[in-house]
């Protein structure tokens, strides 16, 4: 039987993915998946508020508007380094280009109900970059819960100087404040996370982080919570109320309300319960609409300040994507 002839034109079998490739391309169409989801649930959520917002613009006016937007983007963007600051307390290379990208394309996920979405993607985002899930667990939940121990730190000590009133209305506040404070301990959190993947039988976290790069991040905190202050103080002055006292009060308010609404896990972002607890706070100081149009005015500004951070961070990885794609459809022509 004679021996096949060899042709240049016969097309060899392609060879077999692997396995681990066809994984890592499943888990990034998941990851690309949820980003879509939480993009859409973010941009839906502006679009709902969006004639209560023009309603809050003609209330208040632009100018406080634009002030309030200025300071909302320092209280979001300062919370990237509280995040970063624990990663590389952890021996974590991550550059801070590229660590932003991941850090605000990922906190779309908290509009998605159950909060746990932006933990879930860093853990993946993480992973990629030679960290363990358990590593990228403890930054999320420990950035999260050392911004909230702050925040409500500041809150206790803001809103009883110039409101008498505020340890009786708020007095069930100061039962969370040393379960945070110990929580971020830096040997406390990760003791209980490496309980937990001790019963799941998952790897456990080794490293831990130091103490300097903790404090780091409570000073980045701090910058967060007087970002967050001013974005609420340049609503609250544009109904009059612009004393000394209103602006300390002003970011009592959202020092308070924001981690109550984080801690709170079913609300997407914790709006609801945000919303309400500001809303508390502000009617000491002004009229119920005037506080109604503050409380709209910032749920609607900090979630575009999300949008926008997402935006500025991903759009120069977009267009390096697009040229890279450009220039190999024209190599390839």
């Amino acid at each position: 039987m004679p021996w096949p002839r060899y042709s240049p034109e016969r097309v060899m079998d392609p060879e077999p993915e692997r396995p681990e490739a066809r994984a890592q391309r499943r888990r990034a169409l998941i990851g690309g998946s949820i980003l879509a989801l939480a993009l859409l649930a973010a941009a839906y959520a502006l679009y709902r508020d969006r004639h209560d917002f023009v309603h809050t613009i003609g209330r208040i006016g632009i100018g406080p508007i634009v002030g309030s937007a200025l300071c909302g983007l320092v209280g979001v963007g300062a919370t990237f380094p509280i995040w970063r600051e624990l990663l590389v307390g952890m021996d974590v290379s991550m550059p801070p280009g590229e660590g932003a990208r991941v850090y605000f394309t990922t906190q779309l996920g908290k509009y998605l109900p159950g909060s746990i979405w932006p933990a879930l993607m860093q853990m993946e985002a993480g992973r990629r970059r030679g960290a363990t899930r358990a590593t990228m667990l403890w930054a999320n939940l420990g950035a999260v819960l050392l911004n909230c121990a702050v925040g409500l730190a500041v809150a206790c000590v803001l809103l009883p100087i110039y409101d008498a009133g505020a340890f009786h209305r708020y007095w069930w506040v100061l039962l969370a404040v040393p379960a945070l404070l110990a929580s971020v301990h830096p040997r406390v959190l990760p003791a209980v996370i490496n309980r937990v993947l001790l019963l799941l039988r998952r790897p456990q976290l080794a490293a831990h982080v130091v103490p300097r790069a903790e404090l780091k991040a409570a000073a980045w905190a701090a910058v967060s919570w007087a970002g967050f202050g001013g974005h609420i103080a340049f609503l609250v002055a544009a109904s009059g109320a612009s004393s000394a006292g209103d602006v300390a009060r002003s970011v009592g308010a959202i020092a308070l309300a924001v981690p109550l609404g984080v801690l709170f896990i079913p609300a997407p972002a914790g709006a609801g319960i945000r919303d309400v607890v500001l809303l508390l706070v502000l009617r000491t100081m002004m009229s119920s609409g005037d506080a109604l149009a503050v409380v709209v005015g910032s749920r609607v500004l900090l979630l575009a300040c999300d949008l926008v951070l997402a935006g500025a961070v991903a759009a120069p990885l977009l267009r390096w994507r697009r040229a890279g794609t450009t220039a190999g459809g024209k190599a390839g022509g």
